[in-house]
């Protein structure tokens, strides 16, 4: 028979099976290279490729009965789903019918290529119900990490699996059991239980975390962290993420732990619950609809409450705030400008947890700002600008003061010999005015009026040579005090918790040198810089103030920096800061000292004397390291040490870090010295372990 006749009876065989084989809702589509069919049966042999429902199939035999509407494919199944999936079986049978599927030995490979291997399974209408089997995302003839479980269940349509009696395998060696886990096969959020977090510490025993996840919606979503501390108690903490537009987003935090009572008597604790309350909202656009034209808003909120510090101590994963100390700020600015002026309403509130009670501790509850940009005023090189302040410093006990603070500096600007010289004349005008409150004083209210001169010769110039650039900014300055005005006349009037709560006056007469000069290379990348000040009071009894010099030098990837303070009353270094540093593609080090003395002027300094190093290193695209150390000389120990590394395989990583920290407690700091490991299954999530001692 001539081939494209035989051909042609091949595709009118496929033809006739999928228009009448079974009805159109569940249509088939066979082809091979030998096709049989009577009215009950269809054989087809060799090169067998199924097209079904959602899916291509392709086995080396297939055999449908027409009747009872059963496919039955054997022998090197491979099944591509239209998502991306692949399933691999010995045998299969499909009702068509009823969409009801059985397997031999499935072998099921997602599309983020996690796969599944299992002798009984069951499918129905995109859904998998799944015997004893493994799942891995890693090579399949060796995996480094695995999951085996008694039974699953597979919803296709959600890609979504739960999982039943799991043991996950490093290697062959168990390292974790749970009787339920749930998660999604692909990337996107899904609400379930995530991967538990562990830990031990000596004073507060094993610590167990198990994170709850709820997605919401696609906009907001909830996660509830119970703990567990053998030796402490236990503890709630819950976190409420939000996206509420394109522009801002926003989360909230709430947490209490409750302390068994023998635990606060042998630490000695003042609290024995410790809870709080969090609020991080961020938004570029908030009224800007109704703003004047050409004007833009935003806001920003950082609240944090608690009653003791360790509220933020027991958090796994703490939220952004200002710093693990025993003062807490809270800070909430809303803003609005154009090019010519600036708003803002900004608020800040402290609490102590080193005190019992915050009544006596001063919050700015709010200070609004009004600000006119830098512009001319009757000549183009005269100017003015001009930031209004009107702030409300209020607490419970003790003295409160509501202040409206103008500033307004003006300053005409000239040049000479052809730009090379430029002067420049300043007067700065100031007001401020005073009304306290929240107890009984002499004089309810303060007036403050002041002026300043201000003299500055400066130039900028730049010369260009054959392999560089050099740019030199030298200036002098000279500020004069002018006139002051006050009322009551006499500042002493007041008294000393008014006086406590600000500080007005003129400067002093001085004159500052200041010479900054710039080295750039032929591609005008920075090379060198330097900076460097010196101011005179003539009606001191010791006319020079300190000197400062800053300079950086960058040679290639190389990095050397100093920034140094002389005090020349004393003839001593003040402050310094040195450090070189290389930055290479697969390492990076760097080396620095900071001093601080403490000298006769200053009170309530504390002094530095430490040397520090920190490093890192890439091996390869597996393997990575880092560390650091920071050690006083002056009492010959380490303050401050870390050592980690990763280690990263496409299907798994672990990530461990050794570590001393020092800690804010309720009755002080601590040194804690402190051990942690993260594995990563990839794509499912982290199991965390760490110790402190």
């Amino acid at each position: 028979m001539p081939k494209h006749f035989s051909l042609l009876i091949f595709f009118v065989v496929c033809l006739t099976l999928s228009l009448y084989a079974v009805p159109k809702s569940n249509k088939i589509e066979i082809t091979a290279k030998h096709i049989e069919s009577t009215t009950t049966l269809l054989k087809a042999r060799e090169n067998v490729i199924v097209y079904y429902a959602d899916s291509v199939i392709k086995a080396d035999t297939a055999d449908y009965n027409k009747k009872e509407k059963l496919l039955v494919l054997d022998g090197n199944i491979e099944m591509i789903g239209y998502h991306g999936s692949k399933e691999h079986s010995n045998h299969m049978e499909i009702y068509t019918e009823k969409d009801v599927v059985t397997f031999d030995e499935l072998f099921l490979v997602s599309e983020n290529d996690v796969w599944i291997f299992s002798n009984d399974v069951h499918k129905k209408d995109g859904n998998y119900t799944l015997g004893t089997s493994v799942l891995s995302s890693c090579d399949v003839e060796d995996p480094l990490w695995k999951m085996v479980f008694e039974r699953s269940h597979y919803d296709t349509n959600a890609s979504y699996m739960k999982i039943y009696d799991a043991k996950i395998y490093m290697w062959d060696v168990p390292v974790l059991y749970t009787p339920y886990m749930a998660f999604t096969t692909h990337n996107e959020r899904s609400s379930g239980l995530l991967f538990p977090g562990f830990g031990y510490t000596s004073n507060e025993g094993f610590l167990y975390e198990q994170p709850i996840y709820w997605a919401i919606s696609p906009s907001m979503d909830l996660e509830v962290n119970p703990q567990v501390r053998t030796s402490r108690s236990l503890g709630l903490y819950s976190t409420f993420r939000f996206v509420d537009s394109a522009y801002s987003a926003g989360e909230i935090r709430a947490g209490y732990f409750k302390d068994k009572q023998s635990y606060v008597d042998e630490f000695n604790l003042p609290n024995d619950s410790h809870y709080g309350f969090e609020f991080n909202y961020e938004s570029s656009r908030v009224f800007n609809n109704f703003l004047p034209k050409g004007f833009t808003d935003g806001l920003y909120i950082n609240a944090t409450y608690l009653n003791d510090i360790d509220y933020l101590n027991l958090q796994s994963s703490p939220l952004t705030h200002f710093g693990l100390v025993p003062l807490q700020e809270s800070r909430l600015n809303y803003f609005a400008y154009n090019n010519d002026y600036y708003a803002g309403v900004n608020a800040k509130y402290f609490i102590d947890t080193r005190k019992i009670d915050n009544d006596d501790t001063m919050q700015i509850l709010p200070s609004i700002q009004l600000h006119k940009y830098l512009n001319h005023f009757i000549w183009d090189n005269l100017t003015y600008s001009a930031d209004l302040h009107v702030n409300n410093f209020d607490r419970k006990e003790g003295a409160t003061m509501q202040q409206v603070e103008l500033n307004i500096p003006l300053e005409f600007t000239t040049s000479f010999f052809d730009d090379f010289l430029n002067l420049s004349l300043g007067e700065e005008l100031y007001y401020s005015k005073f009304f306290f409150g929240n107890g009984d004083f002499v004089h309810d209210d303060f007036e403050y009026y002041s002026n300043i001169h201000r003299v500055k010769i400066f130039t900028d110039l730049t010369k260009k040579y054959d392999d560089f650039v050099h740019v030199l900014q030298p200036s002098l300055k000279y500020t004069k005090p002018g006139n002051e005005y006050q009322s009551p006349t006499e500042g002493s009037l007041l008294d000393d918790e008014q006086k406590a709560l600000f500080a007005v006056g003129l400067p002093e007469e001085s004159y500052s040198i200041s010479l900054s000069q710039y080295f750039y290379d032929e591609n005008m990348k920075l090379k060198f810089y330097q900076r460097f000040t010196q101011q005179y009071y003539p009606e001191r009894e010791y006319e020079l103030a300190d000197m400062s010099n800053e300079m950086q030098y960058n040679w290639k990837r190389w990095r050397f920096y100093n920034n140094l303070t002389y005090a020349h009353e004393f003839g001593e270094i003040r402050e310094s800061s040195s450090s070189v540093a290389l930055s290479e593609t697969d390492y990076s080090v760097s080396v620095g000292h900071t001093y601080k003395q403490v000298l006769a002027d200053v009170v309530s300094t504390v002094s530095a004397n430490d040397v520090y190093l920190s490093f890192a290193y890439v091996y390869n695209k597996e393997i990575k390291v880092n560390g650091g150390l920071t050690y006083n000389i002056d009492e010959s120990s380490s303050k401050q040490w870390r050592f980690g590394g990763s280690y990263n395989r496409d299907c798994w990583s672990i990530a461990a870090s050794i570590r001393q920290d020092i800690t804010p407690r309720p009755t002080g700091f601590t040194t804690d010295n402190t051990f942690f490991v993260q594995f990563n299954f990839i794509p499912f999530g982290g199991i965390g372990t760490g110790s402190q001692k």
